[in-house]
């Protein structure tokens, strides 16, 4: 059977996603539709993939068996309800959506198993979920991630500008300090880790998080600390960024393309 992927948000994450399946990497998969806010966006894509239809909006995904959003984490709640209610397959990128928003937290927390397991959630720019998952058997006592990234990541976000913070060209300076549902509020566009490492561990106000600025490094590092009575677990991911996107690890990217060979 053909899998045929409904995209909205053709950035850097979404564009390699079409290139993926043009180029036959994921089997039986087709890009049936997109949609994107950006009309020179489109209508690149009206000119390059005269076949693939273009939403007329962002819940215009009918003919579509598996939506994938690479977009913002809005877009994650306003059509959330509605993939619900179809039973289609769900890749949300803008994980942080589930946290940042209350009301969607819970409607994620309530889906019943045969919905929840519609809601594939990517593992991003981190991994050892499976290890991870092991250790819930017995529980985990402790979750932390810290995030260093290049100054660049960082530029024009708000949370930094609006509490005067100065990126220092000559040391590390530490951003924010504390759960993964402030950090993802306040970093909506660079710590979906924090949210995909909540969601599997302690839930968004007992994960904590650390974000660094770190002029002295081009890659996007993740660490994450595992404590629990089967033992205690340290994950490092250093991950070059994307090509087109700063903000963006190339892993997470890749994760979305796994996540659709996996359906």
């Amino acid at each position: 059977m053909t899998k045929k992927v409904g995209l909205i948000g053709i950035g850097y994450i979404g564009t390699t996603i079409i290139q993926a399946i043009i180029e036959g990497k994921i089997e039986n998969a087709e890009i049936q539709a997109v949609y994107d806010i950006d009309k020179e966006k489109v209508e690149k894509i009206k000119e390059e993939y005269p076949s693939i239809r273009i939403m007329s909006s962002i819940t215009d995904f009918h003919d579509c068996s598996i939506i994938i959003e690479c977009a913002i984490q809005e877009v994650v709640t306003q059509i959330f309800d509605v993939i619900v209610k179809s039973e289609k397959y769900f890749i949300p990128m803008s994980i942080g959506a589930f946290i940042t928003f209350p009301d969607l937290y819970s409607k994620y927390q309530n889906l019943n198993e045969k919905q929840r397991s519609k809601i594939l959630l990517p593992s991003g720019a981190i991994g050892g979920f499976d290890c991870i998952d092991t250790i819930k058997l017995v529980g985990i006592k402790n979750a932390r991630i810290q995030t260093r990234k290049p100054n660049r990541s960082f530029r024009n976000n708000k949370f930094i500008e609006s509490n005067n913070i100065k990126l220092s060209e000559n040391s590390s300076v530490v951003l924010f300090e504390g759960n993964a549902k402030l950090a993802t509020t306040y970093f909506p566009r660079s710590i979906n880790v924090a949210a995909r490492l909540a969601l599997s561990t302690l839930g968004p106000e007992k994960t904590s998080v650390e974000i660094i600025a770190d002029p002295s490094i081009s890659r996007n590092i993740h660490t994450i600390e595992i404590e629990s009575e089967v033992g205690k677990y340290n994950f490092i991911f250093e991950n070059n960024p994307s090509p087109a996107n700063p903000k963006t690890s190339w892993l997470a990217a890749l994760s979305a393309i796994y996540t659709i060979k996996g359906i």
